[in-house]
């Protein structure tokens, strides 16, 4: 019995053994099965950690801080990049002739450029600084009244109708501003003489407006009203009196001893090109600024047209209208029907049509709207009784027509026309 039991507990005590080694093999497989569980955890963690981390990597262009200067920066390098690009050569740099730009001008236009003296070694720098008139230092100008009844013809020259009473185009000077005290003076000369039955032309001075007329700058340049102004204060003494220079050096103190003066009663505005017209055909030339670009400096023949992107001139440049016509379709005129002005300049009579240009209407380069008429004292008494029976008739018109019916009820009040 004893054996019995021995081996039953033998054989228990072994059962046993397996079974805790079973439970302890479970165990461990389990354990083993839970470290890997965690292991994959923390690896897919640590694979979602790295991808957050590379994402905020990828990402850092987002953030409105690094947006704002980034594009400030592209902003800076796009201006430094079209600034080397568009970089323009310096006005001091660009000569006024250049035949190669006269070549390729003229093979394509009908107006012609070419060279002058008076713009040979000069540059655009040079060419700007001669643009420095200007046409009004005030508004409070008088208007002129001219009469609208006369027809204007197709065309009409003063150098021609007026011969007798046409100046030699004057040269201001390459360094000198003095196209408005050229023009005003060599006006005031041909307008004394028409007005003396064409027999009595007298050069007036030009340089003692340059270098006695306060009022403006000089060779530095000036405002046309101001110096037209001088002219009726205290007159014009002849250029034989005190000759042109046309230098900054030259002074008014180098006037004869005993200036012999012309003086102009008054000065008006004209306003329109059609009483621009009818004054020039009375009274002879008229004085005005013109805005200059820079094709114009070198124009040779032709009616000028202003060109396509050409650059303009901040300043203005006082010159003389001397009359007007239409191109006829010849050689010379090849666009028939083109109507054009006609102005004298002040950069010599080797320029442009012997000093002359004729300049394409309705371009808006401001002389044609607005002008200047230097009146002698029978124009400026002319004017005085045409502006006096103007006012007459508008009186006698304005009497005529007043109602005789002078008890008007409320509403007729409110309905009569003023």
């Amino acid at each position: 019995m004893k054996e019995i039991d021995s081996d039953d507990e033998k054989k228990a005590q072994k059962e046993l053994k397996k079974q805790e080694a079973k439970k302890l093999k479970e165990e461990k497989k389990k354990e083993y099965e839970e470290r890997a569980k965690n292991r994959k955890i923390k690896e897919k963690e640590a694979e979602e950690a790295a991808l957050k981390l590379g994402k905020k990597k990828n990402d850092w262009f987002l953030n409105p801080y690094y947006l704002t200067f980034g594009g400030l920066f592209l902003v800076l390098i796009y201006i430094i990049v079209m600034l080397f690009m568009n970089r323009q050569t310096p006005l001091n740099k660009i000569p006024v002739l250049d035949e190669t730009r006269f070549f390729e001008h003229n093979s394509g236009n009908n107006w012609k450029q070419g060279a002058c003296k008076f713009w040979e070694g000069q540059t655009l720098a040079d060419a700007k600084r001669l643009m420095s008139t200007s046409f009004a230092s005030h508004s409070n100008l008088n208007k002129c009244f001219i009469e609208s009844s006369e027809e204007i013809p197709e065309s009409f020259d003063t150098r021609d109708t007026f011969k007798e009473c046409k100046l030699k185009v004057a040269d201001q000077n390459k360094k000198c501003a003095a196209s408005y005290a050229t023009a005003v003076s060599s006006t005031l000369s041909e307008k004394m003489c028409i007005e003396s039955d064409k027999n009595n032309l007298i050069p007036l001075s030009a340089q003692e407006l340059l270098s006695c007329d306060t009022a403006n700058k000089g060779c530095r340049g000036g405002y046309v009203n101001n110096a037209i102004e001088y002219m009726v204060m205290r007159g014009l003494s002849t250029e034989e009196c005190l000759p042109y220079k046309g230098t900054f050096d030259a002074k008014c103190s180098d006037m004869c001893a005993d200036p012999q003066k012309v003086r102009p009663e008054s000065f008006c505005v004209l306003f329109g090109d059609n009483d621009i017209k009818r004054e020039i055909m009375k009274n002879g030339p008229v004085v005005s600024s013109m805005e200059v670009y820079t094709d114009f400096l070198s124009y040779k023949s032709g009616v000028y047209t202003k060109g396509e992107d050409v650059p303009k001139f901040s300043g203005y440049h006082t010159i003389k209208i001397v009359g007007w016509g239409v191109e006829d379709g010849s050689e010379e005129e090849p666009n028939k029907g083109n109507k054009y002005w006609i102005i004298e300049n002040s950069w010599g009579d080797d320029w442009g049509l012997n000093g002359y240009a004729k300049i394409a209407e309705g371009q808006n380069l401001f002389f044609e709207q607005y002008a200047y008429s230097i009146l002698t004292r029978k124009q400026a008494e002319e004017m005085k009784q045409n502006i006096e029976r103007k006012q007459r008739a508008a009186s006698d018109a304005q009497k005529t027509n007043e109602a005789p019916d002078m008890n008007l009820d409320d509403d007729d009040v409110n309905n009569k026309n003023p």
